[in-house]
């Protein structure tokens, strides 16, 4: 995961967050390229319709390249789309991941489980808190069991 994020975290979060990272490198990857096309693609056509409809005005001998602008903005906003909607896979394959971490733990009861699975549907912004909360709790768990 970003070292930055993982930075002063315990090791046994640092291995799930790596596990999730590994999980939607190529997505986020793919999301990443349609972004790095698309804004350029979308603002130089946006700048270069309003310098020519607006401060330039109208012509017909202008139509072949305001159409080839608009077909450049058209692209640039379906890639922007596509990069949205790779997101939201990005964000579901980490919530199935936590999901399926919860309901596969052996040191945490099926009440305590079902808590957590129903905080991370409940509110997905704060998955991530809400495993990292449960992870500590399988930890300390775990680490009792040993003792």
């Amino acid at each position: 995961m970003n070292q930055f994020m993982s930075k002063g975290m315990p090791t046994f979060i640092e291995r799930e967050l790596e596990i999730i990272d590994e999980l939607v490198k190529p997505k986020l990857k793919k999301s990443s390229k349609y972004m790095f096309v698309a804004i350029p693609l979308l603002s130089v056509s946006i700048i270069n319709l309003f310098f020519m409809l607006v401060i330039n005005g109208y012509t017909k001998d202008m139509l072949i390249t305001i159409g080839v602008y608009a077909l450049l903005g058209a692209i640039g906003a379906a890639l922007y789309k596509e990069s949205r909607h790779v997101n939201k896979e990005i964000r579901q394959i980490g919530m199935d991941h936590i999901i399926d971490r919860i309901k596969k733990s052996e040191h945490v009861n099926d009440y305590t489980k079902d808590k957590y699975i129903k905080s991370v549907k409940a509110k997905p912004k704060f998955s991530m808190q809400t495993f990292f909360n449960f992870l500590s709790e399988e930890h300390q768990r775990k680490q009792r069991m040993e003792n």
